[in-house]
């Protein structure tokens, strides 16, 4: 056969051979895109469970989140219930505390009394049976104005004391009553009468005490009465206290309510405090009837100016530089019901106020 027909024949053959080829690379073109397909799908679903996936752990972490926030809400709020709890408990305890304080300081306020009051009664026992002593002179310096009834007993009570070597200076600062015709009847040499002409009971008692002649000075009041044993128990104080100039001892008020002249009927009450300069400076706690000192000290001086308290002020000069001998002795019986009384009166709170800041240290 020629030559040429079998190259057409090649030629066939390698075209049905390429064109076998070309449809094999087809389909195995038509398997890769399927594979693809499938890939893409698959890929899409698991991107689609994925993205369901993140969207449940999205909702999960949301929902962990409000738990945790409901969770810290209720901590938060269990927290500030138990602090308010924990606070009102404080609170109750604080003030079972302050009670409990205060009724610690009130019983030990009442021990300190008792034991005060029992030293007093100790005291006026073992002094009752002490002989008396000849000396030292002590002069008792006793204003006066309008008490006519209640000046000899005032009196008497000096009378009757148990150390006989006294003076009474009776001041009159300017009676309007019979209270000249009381002292003109009093015959004791021991009593001597001074006449002032109404310028105060400060001004009445520093006339007293420049005419004063004894060692010892010592106070009453025209509506007070002095203990029997007083002047004795100053005189012992002194001597067994040589370096003290000052002293002041206990006294009894017959009806404690009726001091501030707004209710009455209390028992009679013992007062004696322990001695502190700055708790004296704010409330007196001594009466004149119950602080002696040694004659002509450079403080023993009342104040003119002042109508009420001259007596606090008096002790808080002479006790500033030198704590004064608390003495457990009952000095005199407190009068309440008297009239005329210079206590509480018109000038109360501004003497109190004038004493407070001259005495300040």
């Amino acid at each position: 056969m020629p030559s040429a027909f079998w190259d057409r024949l090649k030629l066939f053959r390698r075209l049905a051979n390429a064109k076998a080829r070309l449809q094999l690379n087809e389909q195995r073109l038509a398997a890769l895109e399927a594979r693809l397909a499938a890939m893409e799908a698959a890929a899409e679903l698991a991107q689609a469970a994925a993205l369901a996936r993140m969207a449940e752990i999205e909702g999960e972490q949301a929902a962990a989140a409000a738990r945790t926030g409901a969770f810290e809400t209720r901590v938060t709020s269990e927290n500030s219930a138990a602090q308010a709890r924990f606070g009102v408990l404080e609170g109750q305890i604080r003030g079972h505390e302050a009670a409990l304080l205060a009724r610690m300081d009130a019983v030990q306020y009442s021990i300190d009394a008792q034991e005060r009051q029992l030293a007093v009664r100790a005291f006026m026992d073992w002094i009752s049976h002490l002989p008396p002593r000849n000396a030292p002179l002590v002069s008792v310096i006793l204003p006066t104005r309008d008490r006519a009834e209640l000046l000899p007993r005032a009196v008497d009570s000096v009378l009757a004391q148990a150390h006989s070597n006294w003076e009474l200076l009776i001041v009159d600062d300017g009676s309007e009553d019979d209270t000249g015709a009381v002292i003109d009847g009093l015959t004791d040499p021991r009593i001597r009468c001074l006449r002032a002409h109404g310028a105060g009971v400060c001004a009445a008692r520093n006339l007293g005490l420049r005419q004063a002649r004894g060692a010892l000075i010592a106070y009453l009041d025209d509506d007070n009465v002095m203990h029997p044993d007083w002047l004795k128990s100053v005189v012992w104080g002194f001597e067994q206290r040589p370096a003290a100039d000052v002293l002041y001892g206990a006294f009894i008020v017959d009806d404690t309510a009726r001091i501030d002249r707004k209710s009455c009927g209390d028992l009679p009450k013992l007062y004696f405090w322990p001695y502190d300069h700055q708790s004296v400076a704010r409330h007196n706690i001594a009466d004149i009837g119950c602080i002696a000192h040694r004659a002509r000290l450079p403080q023993a001086q009342f104040d003119e100016s002042l109508r009420e308290m001259g007596d606090w002020d008096l002790f808080l000069r002479l006790t500033r530089e030198a704590p004064p001998l608390g003495l457990p002795a009952i000095a005199c019986f407190y009068t309440t019901d008297a009239p005329h009384s210079l206590s509480n009166g018109p000038t109360f709170k501004a003497d109190l106020a004038f004493v407070r800041e001259k005495n300040r240290r």
